[in-house]
């Protein structure tokens, strides 16, 4: 039975080279199109990394930059992947809350989340483990949420995201994941549907270049705080 799995956060330049690879090898298994020179320079890139460990073994991570678009401080997750022996596992959100969603700005203002999902596993942490959060079947997207998805979009990718659809619609070949293939079973569960006919697509199988789902949510509440607003609104409980 494998060993329970640990998330630690540390900086870029504290990885060895050997933990590099380690983690680019993660990468190449789950998404193709992958190359190492992109992924060193997405690396270097980020401020943070949550590094997921299995008995010592590295089995995953999430890469974070902090950023600051039109007045509102925000997080960016870039690549994130988790051996496939290890999916299910509660580590990598239990850490990315322990670090960032529990922390307030200076200006004792949440943080926003910008999470951009190339399938749909990505997007189900959304209504899993959030309260509001957009695009959603629960609800319409406020104008406030649209004008800063965007601004976060043309921000990170400029020239590839359609406001019209809510995409990111890139312009060169990007990698992929290797199984985007949609079940029965899978679209039985609404959000996955939705996420579906909303990137049609990822549902088709995706190729390169292909547009990816760009979204933001808000987190349910922990230990009786009030849930911050993530990514497309700020204030509390409004």
């Amino acid at each position: 039975m494998a060993g329970a799995v640990r998330g630690d956060v540390v900086v870029p330049t504290d990885l060895t080279p050997a933990e590099r690879t380690g983690l680019f090898d993660i990468m190449d298994l789950v998404y193709t199109g992958m190359t190492r020179d992109a992924f060193e320079r997405d690396l270097d890139a980020k401020d943070e990394v949550i590094v997921l460990r299995a008995d010592g073994a590295l089995v995953g991570f999430s890469s974070q930059r902090r950023l600051i678009v039109d007045g509102v401080a925000g997080i960016f997750s870039g690549d994130t992947v988790i051996h496939p022996d290890h999916r299910g596992s509660p580590a990598l959100v239990r850490a990315f809350a322990q670090r960032y969603i529990f922390t307030e700005t200076p200006d004792g203002r949440p943080l926003a989340w910008f999470l951009v999902s190339k399938g749909h596993r990505t997007y189900r942490m959304l209504p899993t483990f959030f309260r509001r959060y957009w695009p959603s079947r629960l609800e319409s997207q406020p104008d406030a949420a649209s004008r800063l998805m965007r601004a976060y979009a043309e921000a990170l990718f400029p020239g590839d995201y359609n406001p019209g659809t809510g995409v990111l619609e890139y312009r060169t070949a990007k990698d992929r994941l290797r199984d985007t293939g949609l079940t029965e079973r899978d679209l039985a569960d609404p959000d996955v549907a939705f996420f579906a006919a909303r990137n049609t697509r990822v549902g088709a199988r995706a190729r390169p270049g292909l547009p990816d789902r760009a979204v933001a949510g808000q987190p349910r509440a922990r230990h009786g705080r009030p849930a911050p607003w993530s990514h497309a609104r700020r204030g509390r409980g409004r």
